[in-house]
């Protein structure tokens, strides 16, 4: 790792430190810390010497009411891991909003989540604050990235075979990718305080981001967790799970059924549940991963086979086999949080998600977004 801590820049990087500092900051902040958290236990767990843990150096772990200390912001960065997720990040003004659950039967589709009942001066701090980390990224962290590629041949672990399905558009550095990214925080970089019709601050060129914003559902350990393998559950009648996750022989296919871009190296890294047909036990009907932020994804049942509940029981069974595996660490005293995104307008997912939580609905809204700092 070549880039040290930067305390000029108002940033403190805790890759060395993140169990004993970061960690117990963002674990008294869950659910709404959730996506950063789990990303960083899972690189605790498989570092990766590319990656960073960065936190601006407010940073505290005294946060029983979030309202009570300075905003602070924290992101993991792997800007080599190409054309998926590049960063994450998370401001503490997330948990200070209201938490309010919108189904679909009370969602007018309107809704975006912001900061607005958050006072402007706390606004201004976490603005600085995720400017400042932007800047930090392109200015610091960039150039080893930028430096990579121009002495490699190796292209990033994205597309490598040509898909039947679109996927989402490659981006090119120096811009990046942020994933799962609050739309409170999207709306601090704009000069309209508008979200879908945002006009975004000097000096930051938004390339995309999702206008109709993704929605954000949480699961507590008690709707996946069962007392026993052989009774978790279970699946139809004819209908049963691989021994073993997402074998190498099908990754192709996978990847053949989705638009969002994984490497063929990620599909095989993250925790995943395939489930089988008695029909055909070769070729599996339907799979779900856990991804490296810990949220349920790419989930997919055939088409012949849907309406049977399956992917509904498969949710399940990847969240309690995948925060169990260990692949998200096994010292945190909040582990079994999980969660899962979903546009806003697939009612068809959102309905499983309902189902998957008990009829609750999603908390907060967020965005995938690929940014480029430029000149102003």
């Amino acid at each position: 790792m070549a880039i040290q801590t930067n305390e000029s820049s108002g940033f403190v990087i805790l890759n060395n430190e993140s169990t004993e500092t970061l960690i117990p900051a963002l674990e008294s902040h869950l659910p709404s810390s959730l996506p950063i958290l789990r990303r960083i236990q899972y690189d605790c767990t498989h570092p990766r010497q590319t990656a960073y843990h960065v936190a601006s150096a407010n940073i505290t772990q005294s946060s029983n009411n979030p309202s009570d200390e300075e905003p602070w912001i924290a992101a993991f960065i792997n800007l080599f891991a190409g054309h998926e997720t590049q960063v994450v990040i998370y401001s503490s003004l997330e948990a200070e909003v209201p938490s309010v659950e919108y189904t679909i039967n009370n969602d007018n589709g309107e809704d975006i989540i912001d900061f607005s009942t958050i006072s402007p001066q706390r606004q201004d701090i976490a603005r600085k604050q995720i400017w400042s980390l932007l800047q930090f990224i392109h200015s610091d962290l960039m150039p080893e990235y930028l430096a990579h590629l121009s002495n490699s041949k190796d292209q990033p672990d994205g597309l490598e075979q040509q898909q039947k399905i679109k996927v989402l558009p490659k981006h090119n550095p120096p811009s990046f990718l942020i994933g799962s990214l609050h739309t409170g925080l999207v709306k601090l970089l704009t000069t309209n305080d508008s979200y879908r019709n945002a006009q975004f601050r000097p000096g930051l060129k938004v390339h995309r981001y999702d206008t109709l914003p993704y929605v954000k559902y949480i699961f507590a350990p008690d709707i996946f967790q069962t007392g026993s393998d052989e009774k978790s559950n279970p699946l139809p009648e004819g209908y049963f799970y691989g021994s073993e996750g997402l074998k190498a022989e099908h990754v192709d296919l996978v990847k053949s059924r989705t638009h969002i871009p994984r490497g063929r190296k990620t599909l095989l890294a993250i925790p995943s549940v395939v489930v089988y047909h008695h029909s055909n036990a070769e070729v599996p009907i339907a799979w779900a991963f856990l991804a490296f932020d810990g949220s349920l994804a790419t989930l997919h049942v055939e088409p012949e086979h849907r309406g049977k509940g399956i992917a509904a029981t498969l949710s399940r069974e990847i969240m309690r086999r995948g925060m169990g595996s260990g692949a998200y660490g096994s010292n945190s005293k909040e582990l079994g949080y999980t969660h899962a995104d979903v546009a806003r307008n697939n009612v068809a997912s959102r309905k499983v998600m309902e189902k998957v939580g008990g009829g609750k609905g999603w908390r907060w809204s967020v965005t995938w977004t690929v940014v480029e700092v430029v000149d102003e």
